[in-house]
């Protein structure tokens, strides 16, 4: 402990006769283990971290291999078949209005399953949960569970709350009881501040879906049982996939079941953000990897400089590795003050990304608080990164000759070889460098082209309110939303209105299967394909910028009085006809339904920036009935004037309507820019560390090399040496190994935006702007590194400097 201390000490001494040195390290340090800090407490809270309950590890969704989602019939066959599971529970996301003081307010809740809080080992904060035996017939038992956000916040934390009754969409129900505070579902994005049992579904949502074997709209989750492994389970799940498969070909043939991690609605978004998320990971990384270059680099000069030194403790004694053990301690002395730097800031990042909502009427949220795994990580990162670099010298010390050093009068003991260690460390720093660079300008491209991308329709101008009217207690919704769209027409300065029950690019979104003409018999093998679909009223496309091809609008004539009728998109009118001269055809989407198209419009993106070219069909919102209602006003005002004017238009109308988003459709679309806009945002702070750390890195070199051959470049000038040639000598080695680094920088760039292309709309490093970004870039980076060391060299005055030696 005695030598422990002596170094410690010795270490702070030497950094405090090199405060340059010592802030330059710790900035770096705090700069490249904060990165790290922050993707790890992002990757902690959203991967690593289990599910709040007990023995999480066991807890796995159950979802078909191409989707996400399961009919309840499907589930109860699960239920009852599977031999690998201890429990199995059914989930549903659903909209409500929570009336707790004769208003109703639009919250998000789950439909469960009786046995989803027992099979997932939750315990009650509060009165206790619903069971199996209160979940069994159709509008059954009016149970609630709060959540503890909720019962907190419009609840005021009372602790008297079970057995008080509430309304869920003009319906009474009883609380029975309170979540624990960490319990927020299985998803790690949803969370719903009410539980319902789900066969109370139809009082919930208006209509009963539970019996259609055909609905797949819920998904289910599973508790494995004690030695069974997820290997058993899947065999498990595939016998009773085929058995429904042959059982009701019509719906559920070519089923195939297969576990995924809960927690991303499978593997729809899980594997896209893990994926996401380890690129990140390794790309900070590989930001600390450079720091640790930069460092080493810096020790290693510093170490030539002290040569003298090292040779005289040598020379009079000490042993080689008690020096070595001493610059450790220095390098770990600077990496856990740049590391508690870090971690205080990453905290500060880490707790404002937990308070940021998404202007989404969904209930996004990322509990990423910072835990003592965080800190815990930045400690060992900080050591490990300080053990890194402090030994990269250690070659240099245990080299040393003292009779050589002190023979020399004061130079460097090491000679200026072809390729130094310095040389190798700054390659390597230039080419991260390079790579996080091109990661950068490809994320930034791709995300360019997200918004220039043609979506199918001009989401700006347009204001958007959504709504469903049947949480305010409306059985048929055709004349409310008549109603909503009189008064919104009345607002002075709009252009159009429209209502719909959904948009494209939203969460909501509803798929029907479509046959070809001609078909008689409706089975799975004779669907042609599945569609989305889309209910508006008059005027939507003129509303939504949606061009038309050919055809009509629809118009009020169409209505439930009249033959069911049906806009397409120019990619559904290919698809199932070969042509986009479809006006005046029909098509069968089941027995004895048939729609007549009377127009086509251009197509466009529908659900994800990413998909291929989709199918649409639209219908007219008179002829089906929907409760979900989406308000689109476009107006040349701003929506500063515009969302007040929409909240007053529709709270003339019902003040207990409900109101879940009032915003502009550019807002609605954030979220699914979202991806992209991460990408971006995190790429570019790591390409803007990596690019400051090559330019000292590059600078730091090139300083040195100057410093030591000033005499040599007196000498040079004295001799009649042009300038080019005085910087060739001086700067060569660092231009040398700026072309070396970037180029295999480049080619590294261009390999890793495979792994972007998943995640931003058409990222690509071939494209010739991202190139010629990455070229410009890194010569900018050369000519900022040395432009010091140059005019430094330039200036060399032999007569001063022959005079001085």
């Amino acid at each position: 402990m005695e030598t422990f201390l002596q170094d410690l000490r010795y270490a702070f001494r030497q950094l405090r006769r090199s405060p340059g040195f010592a802030l330059t390290a710790i900035l770096t340090l705090t700069m490249a283990i904060g990165a790290n800090v922050v993707v790890f407490g992002v990757v902690n809270a959203l991967v690593l971290h289990p599910l709040p309950v007990p023995e999480a590890s066991r807890v796995y969704s159950i979802q078909p291999r191409n989707g996400i989602a399961i009919s309840y019939p499907n589930f109860e066959d699960i239920r009852d078949r599977n031999t690998t599971f201890s429990g199995v529970s059914v989930v549903r996301i659903a909209r409500m209005g929570l009336d707790t003081s004769g208003s109703a307010r639009p919250v998000w809740g789950y439909e469960v399953s009786g046995s989803y809080f027992e099979m997932l080992g939750v315990k009650p904060m509060l009165g206790r949960f619903f069971t199996p035996a209160e979940d069994k017939k159709s509008n059954g038992e009016p149970y609630t569970v709060l959540s503890y956000n909720c019962w907190k916040t419009q609840f005021g934390s009372d602790p008297g709350v079970a057995g008080k009754t509430v309304r869920i969409n003009k319906h009474e129900f009883v609380v029975l009881g309170v979540a624990p505070k960490d319990f927020n579902g299985t998803e790690r994005f949803i969370w719903p501040e009410v539980w319902v049992p789900i066969h109370d579904e139809p009082e919930v949502e208006g209509y009963n879906w539970i019996e259609n074997r055909g609905d797949y709209n819920a998904w289910v989750v599973a508790r494995l049982k004690a030695g069974v492994t997820p290997q058993q389970a899947n065999a498990d799940l595939g016998n009773i996939a085929a058995q429904l498969s042959r059982q009701y070909p019509d719906v559920d043939k070519g089923l195939e079941l297969v576990l995924s991690q809960p927690g991303f609605l499978g593997d729809m978004m899980g594997g896209p953000i893990h994926g996401f998320l380890l690129g990140v990971m390794l790309l900070a990384g590989l930001v600390l990897l450079a720091a640790c270059a930069n460092l080493g680099g810096l020790f290693a000069a510093r170490i030539s400089d002290r040569a003298k030194e090292i040779g005289i403790r040598i020379a009079i004694g000490s042993s080689r590795r008690r020096i070595l053990r001493q610059l450790v301690t220095e390098s770990a002395c600077l990496s856990l003050l740049g590391g508690a730097i870090s971690a205080c800031l990453a905290a500060g990042l880490l707790h404002a990304l937990a308070m940021w909502r998404p202007q989404t009427d969904f209930p996004v949220q990322l509990l990423v608080e910072p835990d003592a795994w965080v800190y815990l990580f930045a400690a060992l990162l900080s050591l490990a990164t300080g053990l890194l670099f402090g030994i990269i010298p250690a070659r240099q010390v245990w080299k040393t000759d003292p009779n050589q050093v002190l023979k020399a009068s004061g130079g460097t003991a090491i000679a200026l070889r072809r390729f130094s260690l310095r040389d190798v460390l700054l390659a390597v720093q230039i080419a991260l460098c390079c790579l996080l660079v091109t990661a950068s300008f490809v994320a930034l491209r791709g995300l360019q082209r997200t918004f220039d991308l043609p979506l199918g329709f001009h989401p700006e101008g347009v204001t958007v309110a959504a709504l469903d009217t049947h949480l305010a207690g409306y059985e048929h919704s055709g004349e409310i939303q008549k109603r909503l769209l009189e008064a919104v027409r009345a607002i002075p300065g709009i252009t159009g209105a429209t209502v719909s029950n959904s948009i494209p690019l939203s969460l909501n979104q509803s798929e029907t299967s479509v046959y070809p003409p001609g078909t008689t018999t409706f089975t799975a093998a004779n669907q042609a394909f599945s569609t989305n679909y889309y209910e508006v009223s008059p005027g939507y496309f003129s509303v939504a910028g949606t061009r038309l091809l050919a055809g009509r609008d629809f118009t009020d004539h169409d209505d439930d009085k009249s033959p069911d009728v049906a806009i397409v998109n120019e990619t559904f009118a290919k698809r199932l006809f070969g042509t986009t001269d479809v006006v005046g055809k029909t098509y069968p989407d089941g027995p004895g339904h048939r729609f007549l198209i009377v127009g086509v419009v251009e197509a466009g993106k529908y659900v994800t920036l990413t998909e291929d070219p989709a199918r649409v069909v639209y219908w007219p919102l008179a002829q089906r009935g929907n409760s979900d209602t989406i308000l689109l006003v476009r107006s040349h005002r701003s929506s500063a004037e515009m969302i007040p004017a929409m909240r007053k238009a529709i709270a003339s109308v019902d003040p207990a309507l409900p109101v879940f988003s009032l915003t502009t459709w550019p807002e609605v679309l954030s979220l699914v820019t979202f991806p992209a806009r991460a990408a971006t945002i995190a790429l570019g702070v790591l390409g803007a560390l990596a690019m400051m750390l090559a330019i000292t890195g590059i600078f730091g070199m090139a300083s040195y090399s100057v410093s030591k051959r000033m005499r040599e470049l007196g000498i040079r000038v004295a001799l009649g040496a042009q300038n080019r040639h005085v910087l060739k000598a001086a700067l060569g080695r660092a231009v040398l190994l700026l072309g070396i680094g970037s180029a295999a920088g480049l080619v590294l760039g261009v390999a890793a935006s495979r792994v972007l292309a998943s995640i931003v709309y058409q990222a690509t490093a071939s494209d010739p702007w991202v190139i010629a970004a990455v070229v410009l870039t890194m010569g900018l980076i050369g000519l900022i590194s040395a432009a010091i060391p140059a005019s430094r060299a330039l200036s060399a005055e032999p007569a001063r400097l022959l005079h001085d030696e």
